[in-house]
């Protein structure tokens, strides 16, 4: 159910919901805000109506208003209630803030932060410079960023990196768990048994998620990884582990399924490796709710890589011989 509010308050917000049986908040494990515009509205909902059947919370969605956006002369706030199927495991409340109310986001949204509860806030477009000191992120304890939706991750991952303090979170980290998990598991015997002599990761140019992995890869192996741009790829393409018995590559086959070809092995092996959705990205930091220290310190890292380098990586067509491969375009 869906009830609309038209030019109100945010006490008559709190009493239309008072009026919802059911929506105490008492059985709620968080409150996580989202940020975003009238165009974003309903895809992040979903993302984060989908997380929310794992971790109940209330959702209060903040609608930014339109540049050139008029009304009247003292601002306005527009408002919808969400509830039952509308609403996942929990109620959701949509502002939309118009004129000089839009002016003071933080004192909007504190009238329906659940008491004794985690308050997270998601920015799944574009995020403020410093959102550790913004106005909603200093509400939170987790502070999450999307560089991925942005037109150049990399680029903006580089720019929050540096006001970026414990709590701040980005989904590019997110969306490679799979892939860190995948790659420790399959690299961990041969570093034991021959050692890796380099490591190519190959994948989109500019994509965040890509910038972080070899930075995390240098990070924990102590061996050269080195970045191949490759047009047209989305996300990571390939990573192939040189080492004394030859070659071992881990590639994407399709958005279900990642291969892994090693040295001297007739056959490549092929293991399911689903791509992230938004749903299981937001899933797994709603779990989290700690400080990431792995990503801090490979933050850390990037940062001060990008800041030493201005060269781009190298352009290549293929980082490895994959030609049996039907590449996914996501990480």
């Amino acid at each position: 159910m869906i009830t609309t509010l038209d030019a109100t308050t945010t006490d008559g917000i709190v009493s239309a919901l008072l009026s919802h049986e059911g929506v105490a908040g008492g059985s709620r494990v968080l409150t996580l805000v989202v940020d975003t515009d009238a165009a974003g509205l309903e895809k992040a909902l979903e993302a984060a109506h989908g997380a929310s059947r794992d971790h109940p919370c209330r959702i209060v969605a903040l609608v930014r208003p339109e540049a050139g956006d008029v009304c009247e002369p003292d601002g306005r706030l527009d408002a919808q209630i969400r509830v039952g199927h509308h609403a996942g495991a929990g109620e959701t409340i949509v502002l939309l803030p118009r004129g000089r109310v839009a002016e003071h986001v933080d004192t909007l949204v504190v009238p329906f932060l659940l008491p004794d509860v985690p308050v997270v806030v998601w920015w799944p477009c574009v995020p403020p410079e410093h959102p550790a000191s913004s106005p909603l992120g200093r509400l939170a304890t987790t502070r999450i960023t999307n560089t991925p939706a942005l037109p150049d991750p990399s680029a903006a991952l580089a720019a929050l990196a540096p006001s970026s303090v414990r709590g701040d979170i980005d989904l590019a980290w997110t969306r490679i768990t799979l892939w860190r998990a995948m790659v420790a598991s399959i690299l961990d015997p041969v570093l034991r048994d021959q050692g890796i002599d380099d490591i190519v990761v190959a994948g989109e140019p500019a994509n965040a998620a890509v910038s972080l992995i070899v930075c995390w890869l240098r990070l924990r192996l102590g061996v050269p990884v080195e970045r191949v741009d490759v047009p047209g790829a989305h996300g990571i393409d390939t990573i192939t582990a040189r080492t004394p018995a030859g070659e071992l590559v881990i590639a994407r086959t399709d958005h279900e399924r990642v291969s892994i070809r090693r040295p001297g092995a007739r056959e490549p092996q092929v293991v399911i490796m689903a791509r992230r959705e938004p749903v299981s990205t937001m899933n797994e930091e709603l779990r989290r709710l700690t400080p990431d220290l792995v990503y801090e310190e490979v933050l850390a890292s990037f940062a001060a890589e990008c800041s030493h380098r201005a060269v781009p990586a190298v352009p290549a067509v293929h980082a490895v011989d994959a030609a049996d491969a039907d590449h996914s375009r996501e990480d």
